[in-house]
């Protein structure tokens, strides 16, 4: 049965493992972060134009300039039927560790606008979005969402209360799963508690895992874990994760 690694920055993996994880019969979203990246990107989805499902979008971590910024969206503009959605876009987090929290602030308030400029070009084109969001920051993405009608996001790798849980669930947004269960147990009891409904999966490839470099093949673990946790088989949860990737996808 085929699997979907639904968030990967697949021009950092080695070639082998792309190679041997879609000649096995699955699927990878491939994200980007900078202009570099999405071109990268567009190389691999025209190498592998049925496995890839390209995601165009600058990273909120990234320091993008404008320039930047507006090339990316005409790769956007130009390559849209390619597309299978707008990402790797969100708010900034991680970066502003060392800020004040007026400079957070303002800085996340910028990072919000860069994300509603991705976020109204995905709604033209009725594509879904894949986001970095963290944690409390879903205050900021969800409006920005509502305000541009663009339902079922994904929020990868999402960690938060469940209070955020129930309400991203009720709203029909989807989270994806890393290998990060098997480092953390604050996030595996977290992933515990995401309805099997709302659930994808993702690697987050090259992201390193106990310093093991990450690699779309460590979704199969992922899918192993979570089945045995809702005493469920791997065949049921791989039948559903495909079920809500196409949903997703608006396939």
């Amino acid at each position: 049965m085929m699997i979907t690694d639904i968030h990967c920055h697949l021009e950092s993996v080695a070639p082998e493992s792309i190679a041997s994880f879609i000649a096995a019969g699955n699927n990878i979203g491939a994200v980007s972060m900078t202009l570099k990246s999405a071109i990268q990107a567009l190389a691999l989805k025209q190498q592998y134009p049925d496995a890839i499902e390209l995601f165009l979008g600058i990273h909120p971590e990234v320091a993008a300039d404008e320039a930047m910024i507006e090339a990316v969206i005409a790769l956007i503009h130009q390559h849209h039927r390619l597309l299978s959605g707008i990402g790797e876009i969100g708010i900034p987090f991680f970066y502003l560790d060392d800020k004040t929290a007026l400079q957070k602030q303002l800085l996340k308030q910028q990072g919000a606008q860069l994300m509603a400029r991705f976020v109204a070009i995905a709604a033209d084109y009725n594509l879904p979005v894949n986001l970095h969001v963290v944690e409390d920051d879903i205050e900021l993405a969800l409006p920005i969402l509502n305000q541009y009608g663009v339902g079922g996001a994904l929020f990868h790798w999402y960690e938060g209360s469940l209070s955020h849980l129930t309400q991203l669930h009720q709203q029909g947004h989807f989270i994806s799963v890393s290998p990060w269960i098997f480092v953390d147990d604050h996030y595996w009891q977290f992933v515990q508690a995401i309805p099997l409904s709302m659930m994808l999966v993702e690697s987050d490839a090259p992201c390193k895992y106990n310093g093991k470099i990450g690699d779309p093949s460590m979704i199969v673990d992922i899918i192993a874990a979570v089945a045995n946790y809702h005493q469920i088989s791997v065949e049921q949860l791989t039948l559903i994760l495909a079920d809500n990737t196409r949903r997703y996808l608006r396939k």
